[in-house]
């Protein structure tokens, strides 16, 4: 009896411990592919769904944004580095073939992080056709304080 008590409350711990997994799910008009976002871990992860086949969005195919961040922020893109991966915000179907994305994501330039947010058509293959890049603006500088201007101090030194 202690035995089968015992196994029945190390089960329900083993239980308790799974992370819940969030998943929202954007379908197209005919209900043939959908957007599907796991927004559960460190990174959302952005997987569009296609009958059988399944493909990650943003993430081996991150450089196809490179040309558009090139231009968004006037440097070539030899110069960009890094581009972490995007964090959703809205996705809409535009037809039962194209998708269009809203996400927010930084690149790697000179020695800072830049962030944007970007519009993102796709079609039901993944394959990116169109980006609007919008970028935010750039970290503000610290204005360096002021220093204080020495007044009369009363109480102090000789009074006359």
């Amino acid at each position: 009896m202690k035995a089968c008590c015992l196994i029945s409350l190390l089960l329900l711990g083993l239980l308790t411990i799974v992370p819940a997994v969030e998943i929202k799910q954007v379908p197209s008009p005919d209900n043939s592919n959908s957007l599907m976002i796991d927004t559960s871990g460190r990174r959302d992860v952005l997987q569009l769904r296609t009958g059988v086949k399944v493909v990650r969005l943003f993430y081996d195919d991150i450089d196809a944004l490179k040309p558009y961040l090139a231009r968004a922020f006037g440097v070539p893109a030899t110069k960009l580095g890094k581009i972490i991966v995007p964090t959703y915000k809205s996705a809409k179907w535009l037809s039962n073939a194209e998708l269009q994305i809203v996400c927010a994501g930084s690149v790697i330039l000179g020695d800072s992080n830049r962030e944007f947010d970007f519009t993102a058509v796709v079609d039901n293959s993944g394959k990116l056709l169109n980006a609007t890049i919008v970028k935010a603006p750039p970290p503000a500088k610290p204005t360096p304080k002021q220093k204080a201007t020495p007044g009369k101090a009363k109480g102090r030194g000789r009074n006359g």
